[in-house]
This record gives structure tokens, sequence and C-alpha cells, in this order.
């Protein structure tokens, strides 16, 4: 097969990898933000955690790292947090344009609560809703 049928053969095939890397690029993970089960949890025993996660966009067509930062950023906290209950999860973003691109980052606060302890009086208690 002389060279120039061989690229016009192989042209099809490059656009469809192209095409399926660049929808791949867009493919980001769900983030669940809200309570998993109902849980007792004792009100007093109150810590912040924090986490933030980055990604960059390039020339504004080129995904790095950008869509599953959410999803990155709990991770951290619930591994922090250990067997705490996880609420009051607040987000943020923010971003700078840079001559390439820009730089996005998401910033999240959760608000852990310790198990009840036994002996006192009846804890808190979400019921998931």
């Amino acid at each position: 097969m002389s060279e120039a049928r061989f690229r016009k053969a192989a042209r099809p095939f490059a656009t469809a990898f192209a095409f399926a890397a660049i929808s791949l690029a867009c493919a980001g993970t769900p983030a669940s933000l809200g309570p998993r089960e109902p849980a007792a949890y004792d009100a007093n025993d109150r810590i912040d955690y924090s986490a933030t996660e980055c990604g960059a966009q390039v020339l504004i067509f080129l995904p790095l790292m950008t869509n599953d930062r959410v999803a990155r950023a709990m991770a951290l906290i619930e591994q922090r947090a250990g067997d705490r209950y996880i609420a009051n999860v607040r987000l943020r973003e923010r971003w700078t344009y840079l001559v390439f691109g820009e730089i996005l980052c998401t910033d999240v606060v959760a608000a852990t609560y310790g198990p009840p302890k036994t002996g006192e009086p009846p804890p808190a208690t979400d019921t998931g809703r």
C-alpha cells in the first residue's frame, strides 16, 4: 500500500481518536455533598475541615483536572474527618485568567460533628431530609 493511500485510510481513525480524547476530557465525576444517611451526632463537638482543588482550562478548549474538583475536595474532607458526621458543606468557585487560559479552583468547607457521647441528653439527629 502506498503512503498516500495509507494516510487517506488512517484519517478517519485519527479523527475518531481525537474526538474520543476530547469528549473524555469533558467527563466529570458527580459529587455528593449532602448527608449520606440519617445519623445521630453531638452538636457541641464541631470541627470544620476545608480543602481546595484546582485545574486549568487551556485556551478554552482543553480542560486539565477541572471536572472533578468538587469530588476530589470532598474525598480529602472525608479522609480527614474519618468517622465524623459531615454537614453544612459550603462551596466557593474562583478563577484566575492567564494568557493561555485560566486556573479554576474550588474551595470546600464542611462542618463535621462527632458521635454522641454516652450518658448525655439525646443528641441532635439528622433524618437525611
